[in-house]
């Protein structure tokens, strides 16, 4: 596939910014001083641009018959799966942490 090295390095940058979104995201919701919930729509969309480059190359592997794959390529699936993987357990990780900011406020109240 023509220009698969370049499309690889793409999913690889959307995957890793959107750890790093959900990574601030996380940070964020230890407090209620920022909103966590920008940066998970934002973590969203780098890892649909991801998929939606991944959907591509399979579209393109199925239509030329090519089932020669490339390490590089290889890697990009990996980092775009981790990604996914990390969304899923980020956000309950942020509702957990949303509810115990929350706990801590009432019981400050109370004291």
């Amino acid at each position: 596939m023509e220009g698969l090295e370049e499309i690889s390095f793409e999913i690889i940058s959307h995957s890793g910014q959107e750890k790093a979104e959900i990574m601030e995201a996380v940070t964020c919701s230890k407090s209620d001083a920022k909103d966590p919930e920008p940066l998970l729509k934002d973590a969203k969309e780098e890892l649909k641009q991801a998929q939606n480059l991944h959907l591509k190359v399979l579209a393109d592997f199925a239509k030329t018959g090519n089932n020669k794959i490339d390490p590089l390529y290889m890697h990009a699936e990996d980092q775009m799966i981790t990604a996914e993987s990390f969304l899923d357990f980020a956000t309950e990780l942020i509702k957990t942490n949303q509810e115990l900011v929350k706990l801590r406020q009432e019981v400050a109240k109370k004291q």
